[in-house]
């Protein structure tokens, strides 16, 4: 978190009840009137207002936490109109989503009521194998003038309001945002709601007739987002809204508290039993150096140990009614199942056990936020994983996180910062990166180019690093005829002729093997006949790939995940009677200290076949983030790789003079 964030706007709210929703507020002839966007010019649509009222209650002594939206939108374009009056409702888990009603205001001040039947429940959308379910309507008889308002009722069972994030932007410009809130009423209870502004300033809220407290914050543009920016969280407006006591904190004092908190809660959870001890002493027999035997026990942990959280362990009923709750490491060992963290306290405890100093971790993730340690909330530290000390030196590790290579942390955890318990106070050490070499996609073609211009062959594709336990989580609950499917519609996007055929995708559960592709292919009129000649782009890899970087200007900061290389090798056996016309390779360059980007081409010695070659490396030297200075010299950069990638080798028919 950097800082933007303000901690002198803490507010302390009182407590008092919630009115039942009210009906719908009056339509003024201004909004109406409205024929422009009135916070962006050239906006498809903006909203009136956005108003969402909080409440956290006990009801029959269980928590419940109830949210009443209403949005009011102006719509200016067709645009507008296609995008807004088909409204989507997500609700996931038990959250229930109730008193759905909506209407259309159209210029003429005429309304029409959205029809009960008009709501349904269904999948929204499906995101990286994720469904996400919820509710869906379409306004009725939208046109450009109108003004489109619904409104529902969210109720989380057993939830409050903490460390919840207001959202002060959207995707569309809001010509006012209001949140009213009412915390939790308990006598008892010592803490009080708590607000933290981030990369905005708040106004001071003010008290209402019906006991909540409430904020507006008018004329907010709309947030949009960036391809290869910093998170979103990172850069647009928005409040977290949490239970704290009213206490002053200092921040380095806060976070030696936390370490060595951490320290006592775990250090009885992480205690070897004679179980561990034994397993631990086998594990490492015969092990001589000290890296070796933590992969040892790392890879002990991860393989033979089911973990419960993941999404491809699947028990039924009586399975995970057989399985009892870990009280220990021995528990988790004695069963070979247990959760995310009962795996990492057997790996800590293990490790220990085998005569390492292994603590349990808090890491940041810079995935969701840059992290600020002059913030005093565990709220932005609260991954957890192990560090190990290993010749000197503190190392980290997550077994149980799936598809991890040894040494490795998820990319969100990288680069970033980590506090490690200890009985003296907690310390802050930084996390290591994985260089690009570590997140290798190497990808090699077998062709042959048929007279017609047609391309057809084998094709590979593999993945290691970070860059495989992207596709592997992508791809791991899902059927293989899901797979291939999928994998095809990529394919297709960049070649819309291509047939796929013996299609083969494997290891996508290993933890430890690269994620690996195999199909056939065939790609009609790939090559381009012109007159007496053939023209071929060997980079069949990038063919009709999209630019990175389209636009001219730019507003935020460029961003990459990780570093990796590119390596690909293409062969294309040339059809009888053609031959390459005096190829002329690619250019070949180093990329500062950030990568490099280098191309051979070259034939066989009886002229049969075209060798391509093309490796990309990005990100050396830690260089992921750059700043929306730096956007003309990078946008130059990805054009010119792929202005090299469309390199094009002309073919001549044998015998031709040149």
């Amino acid at each position: 978190m950097n800082g933007r964030a303000s901690v002198t706007s803490l507010f302390v709210f009182f407590f008092s009840s919630l009115l039942p929703a009210a009906d719908w507020r009056p339509i003024d002839s201004n909004e109406l009137a409205q024929k422009t966007p009135k916070v962006e010019s050239g906006a498809d649509a903006e909203a009136i207002f956005w108003d969402i009222k909080i409440e956290d209650s006990l009801q029959g002594g269980d928590l419940q936490l109830t949210m009443n939206h209403y949005i009011r939108i102006k719509i200016f374009t067709d645009r507008g109109k296609e995008k807004y009056a088909t409204v989507e409702i997500e609700q996931s888990g038990k959250r229930r989503i109730i008193d759905v009603a909506g209407r259309t205001i159209k210029a003429n001040g005429n309304i029409i009521e959205l029809k009960k039947d008009s709501i349904f429940d269904r999948d929204l959308a499906k995101t990286k194998g994720f469904k996400v379910r919820g509710k869906a309507f379409t306004m009725p008889n939208v046109e450009v003038g109108d003004i489109i308002e619904y409104r529902y009722r969210e109720i989380r069972d057993n939830e409050i309001a903490s460390h919840m994030r207001l959202y002060l932007q959207r995707e569309l410009p809001l010509w006012s945002v209001t949140y009213h809130l009412k915390p939790l009423s308990i006598p008892w209870l010592p803490y009080g709601m708590r607000t933290l502004p981030m990369n905005c300033q708040v106004p001071p809220f003010k008290q209402e007739p019906n006991g909540f407290y409430a904020v507006t914050l008018s004329n907010m543009p709309a947030f949009r987002d960036e391809r290869y920016a910093p998170p979103e969280d990172q850069l647009r407006a928005w409040m977290l809204i949490y239970y704290e006591e009213d206490k002053k904190i200092d921040a380095e004092k806060y976070w030696k508290t936390v370490g060595r908190e951490d320290h006592t809660r775990f250090k009885q959870r992480m205690k070897a039993d004679g179980l561990v001890k034994r397993t631990a002493a086998e594990l490492v027999t015969g092990v001589e150096k000290p890296e070796e035997k933590i992969a040892v026990i790392e890879k002990f942990c991860r393989t033979k140990v089911r973990n419960l959280d993941s999404r491809t362990v699947h028990l039924t009923a009586a399975e995970r009614k057989a399985i009892k709750v870990n009280e220990s490491p021995g528990d988790t060992l004695e069963q070979k199942a247990g959760s995310g963290m009962d795996i990492n306290l057997l790996f800590a405890a293990l490790a220990n056990a085998a005569g390492f100093d292994a603590r349990i971790t808090r890491l940041s993730d810079r995935g969701d936020t840059f992290f600020n340690m002059s913030l005093p909330l565990t709220y932005f530290l609260n991954n957890f994983s192990v560090a190990v000390k290993v010749n000197e030196q503190w190392a980290f590790f997550d077994p149980s996180t799936p598809y991890l290579d040894h040494g490795m942390l998820r990319w969100q955890e990288e680069l970033g910062h980590a506090l490690i318990s200890d009985p003296k106070g907690g310390f802050f050490v930084d996390t290591p990166y994985s260089e690009p070499a570590r997140s290798l996609r190497s990808r090699h073609g077998d062709f042959k180019l048929l007279p017609d211009g047609s391309l057809e062959g084998t094709v590979r594709y593999s993945y290691t690093g970070h860059a495989a336990r992207g596709q592997k989580s992508y791809y791991e609950d899902m059927t293989p005829a899901q797979q291939e499917e999928d994998w095809k519609k990529d394919i297709q996007g960049r070649l819309n002729t291509a047939e796929l055929a013996d299609f083969q995708m494997r290891d996508v559960a290993d933890p430890y093997k690269p994620f690996v592709v195999e199909h056939k292919v065939t790609v009609p009129a790939y090559a381009t006949r012109t007159g007496k000649r053939i023209l071929l782009q060997p980079a069949y890899f990038q063919r009709n790939a999209n630019p990175i970087f389209t636009d001219t200007t730019r507003k935020w900061d460029i961003y990459f995940n990780y570093g990796w290389i590119e390596d690909d090798e293409i062969n294309i056996d040339l059809p009888e009677g053609w031959e390459l016309d005096q190829p002329v390779k690619p250019i070949s360059t180093n990329i500062a200290d950030v990568g490099n980007y280098s191309v051979e081409v070259r034939k066989t010695v009886d002229g049969r076949r075209l060798i391509y070659h093309r490796k990309f490396v990005w990100g050396t030297n830690k260089r992921i983030i750059f700043p929306v200075e730096a956007y003309p010299k990078m946008k130059q950069i990805f054009d010119f790789v792929q202005e090299q990638d469309g390199y094009t080798i002309a073919l001549k028919a044998a015998g031709d003079a040149k």
